[in-house]
């Protein structure tokens, strides 16, 4: 059997996030109080939509900085 050793996040074939024991940052794992929130991990992993949708309902880092840009323009048309 092959196995590939990985110390940091990653994801199976199958679509699943494995957060592995041994990953030496433990802000990676996110159940425990130092971790980070999931959608923080997900952004470092540079996931792509469907993706990011499949794991939080938290907006997506694009959508969010668009909607972000909206809502100053609308602010500065308004000021």
């Amino acid at each position: 059997m092959n196995e590939t050793k990985h110390d940091e996040p990653y994801f199976m074939e199958d679509g699943t996030l494995v957060i592995p024991f041994s990953c030496p940052d433990h802000s990676y794992k996110y159940w425990k109080k130092e971790g980070k929130q999931l959608a923080e991990i997900l952004t470092d992993m540079n996931v792509d939509k469907e993706t990011w949708q499949r794991f939080t309902s938290d907006k997506f880092p694009a959508d969010a900085a668009i909607e972000a840009e909206s809502d100053a323009a609308t602010e500065a048309e308004k000021g």
